[in-house]
């Protein structure tokens, strides 16, 4: 009775217009069963091709030349047109065109807005409506080991399918590739060995949910057999922004900073934080008298970590104008000082 069940979910998936045929599909050994109650169980393979089939026709490609020798992915977050996809996908980009699923014309497309700190682009096809689109879900809620399905758009292969786990939790990934001058690290990053490629990278990052809980990047110039994603929580809110005024603003101290992990800190016998690496002239954070070197351990209430990021910690909790108390710790010594936020488009210098 369950396997006509699935079979019956499956045809009705493909039956919608989506191929399965033509994914670029990386299989796991020993796949895992899920139990969805009610006597029905799915392999971890048959879920993951549904959220595959579901998602699929939301994941657009982004072509960055005339000749279309170089690409990425991104995904639609409103029927209108809104694309999100990742800086280095963009970055220096020559033409801009969008490639939608089922759709053999190149829509021209426009960047909205960006941040170069969290890695990510709002991008705009015009005159289009009705389209499908993918949701959030809450990247906190991930645990090591859960199974996570990375897809990419259409162009070339007709779309791109790669299953694969969560391996680790907020990372720290440099910045590389094809990317501005700005931060050298993506903080707050989800691991995962799902295979991630230039053509992919940009597109989501999914739960067996179908939610996005990371924004794909592809791990150029590296011999480590994992990939990473820009976790969904970190980028939800300024997403919303720039879908809802057309422009990033955020609330910021005037430091560069580096995230410490948990280990990290311990090794330094250090609490975790983010350690101010540079401070600009006239900023909030020089009228405070912060300094290089000095320790960010919280917000008023919020504490930073590397699950916590100074830069996701600001957007998602402050706006310019506000006087948050921080804490900060300095030659082992704990302090607190108030400071007003200023506002400003995150740099890339």
């Amino acid at each position: 009775m369950a396997s006509i069940l699935v079979a019956a979910i499956v045809s009705g998936v493909v039956a919608a217009g989506v191929t399965l045929g033509v994914l670029r599909y990386q299989a796991r050994t020993n796949p895992q069963e899920l139990d969805l109650g009610s006597h029905i169980t799915l392999t971890e393979d048959s879920a993951a091709q549904q959220v595959a089939a579901r998602a699929l026709p939301a994941v657009v490609s982004v072509i960055t030349d005339e000749n279309g020798r170089s690409y990425g992915s991104g995904f639609l977050v409103t029927s209108d047109g809104f694309i999100v996809t990742n800086v280095p996908v963009v970055a220096n980009s020559g033409t801009l065109t969008v490639l939608i699923a089922n759709n053999p014309r190149r829509r021209d497309a426009r960047i909205v807005d960006f941040d170069c700190e969290t890695g990510i682009a709002v991008l705009k096809v015009d005159q289009v409506s009705g389209l499908p689109t993918l949701n959030f879900g809450d990247s906190s809620q991930l645990k090591v080991g859960q199974s996570v399905v990375a897809l990419g758009g259409p162009f070339g292969n007709g779309g791109m399918f790669a299953k694969g786990s969560v391996s680790g939790l907020h990372r720290t990934q440099a910045a590389t590739g094809n990317v501005p001058r700005g931060p050298t690290s993506y903080s707050d990053v989800v691991e995962t060995d799902a295979a991630i490629d230039g053509g992919s990278s940009g597109g989501p990052l999914l739960n067996v949910g179908g939610q996005v809980v990371g924004v794909s990047i592809a791990n150029s110039g590296s011999a480590s057999p994992y990939s990473f994603a820009i976790s969904s929580n970190s980028v939800q809110t300024e997403i919303e922004q720039v879908v809802t005024t057309g422009q990033l603003v955020v609330a910021e101290l005037g430091v560069e900073s580096t995230d410490l992990s948990s280990e990290e800190a311990a090794i330094r016998n250090l609490p975790p934080g983010s350690m101010v690496t540079a401070i600009t002239s006239g900023s909030p954070a020089e009228a405070a008298g912060l300094k290089v070197g000095d320790l960010l351990t919280q917000l008023d209430d919020n504490k930073l970590d590397a699950a916590h990021p100074l830069a996701s910690v600001l957007r998602a909790h402050y706006r310019p104008a506000q006087r948050p108390t921080v804490t900060y710790v300095r030659s082992g010594n704990t302090n607190q000082v108030e400071l007003t936020l200023r506002g400003g488009h995150p740099q890339c210098t």
